[in-house]
């Protein structure tokens, strides 16, 4: 089954933003991150990964389109084998560990990780958003 997502950068900080880490197993949090979002995305969905600095933090977003956390969850799903996947998605494809190890990688460096439910004006929820924060190397 193909179908398109489409990924968009908003970098809202000029210049290079350097954090102190360990550049693979940061990689494997971003990288299960955008790859939860693209999991719960519908075809031709957008994620959009915003960066920013805010207080000498690095805050970086990872926002869908999809159908956002059920509300109450927002912090049961980074539990070790928490598991709440797509209707459409075959058993097996994810362990429930990913959020549990990333939360694990941000904190030994120095930072945190959070989700949130976006929504419209209406209150409507209209994806979700991951939020990592970590602190700038000066």
């Amino acid at each position: 089954e193909n179908y398109s997502i489409r990924l968009k950068l908003i970098a809202e900080v000029q210049g290079p933003i350097i954090v102190q880490g360990i550049e693979d197993r940061l990689v494997q949090v971003f990288r299960n991150l955008i790859s939860n979002a693209i999991s719960f995305s519908l075809d031709n969905g957008l994620i959009r990964l915003r960066v920013l600095i805010e207080n000498g933090d690095v805050m970086v977003f990872v926002e869908d389109q999809g159908p956002g956390l059920q509300p109450g969850t927002e912090e049961n799903i980074f539990n070790r084998f928490y598991r709440e996947r797509p209707e459409n998605e075959k058993f097996g494809i994810h362990s429930g560990l990913g959020l549990s190890i990333s939360r694990q990688i941000i904190k030994v460096h120095g930072g945190s990780i959070w989700a949130e439910n976006m929504r419209d004006e209406n209150g409507k929820i209209n994806g979700a958003c991951f939020i990592v924060k970590l602190p700038k190397n000066e």
